[in-house]
């Protein structure tokens, strides 16, 4: 994806920090962060951002929340996640490619293209539960 260069307000500089300060956000995520600097701006504004910057190539999409929120990522290169079924906490992961094409050959080598995503429990989750 080719990055187009724009000018940077003070709003999309500072959703690009909040970005890389959390790896993935929602919008909503990201409106609680801003409205400690500019308590006034609307959730309209933050979408409008967002949404600007991916176009853009910017920011990446990464796997949805359990609710279906759109979350963006920090990083745009391809890459996995793993997936908390419980917390629905996001982490950037690395799949080798022999464990992808062993996934390939265990469903009848169909091709996948994109990135994987991983579902389980986390550490803290787990430690929860006992």
């Amino acid at each position: 994806m080719t990055q187009v260069v724009r000018r940077l307000t003070k709003y999309t500089n500072d959703v690009l920090v909040i970005l890389k300060n959390k790896h993935h956000a929602t919008n909503s995520d990201i409106a609680q962060v801003l409205r400690d600097t500019y308590s006034d701006v609307s959730d309209t504004t933050v979408h409008r951002v967002t949404q600007r910057l991916h176009g853009d190539g910017l920011i990446g999409l990464a796997p949805p929340t359990k609710r279906g929120c759109l979350r963006y990522d920090a990083c745009v290169d391809p890459h996995d996640h793993f997936l908390c079924d419980n917390c629905d906490n996001l982490r950037d992961i690395i799949i080798a490619e022999e464990v992808k094409k062993q996934i390939a050959c265990e469903m009848d080598d169909c091709y996948f293209d994109g990135p994987l995503v991983i579902m389980g429990m986390c550490k803290k989750c787990q430690k929860r539960r006992k």
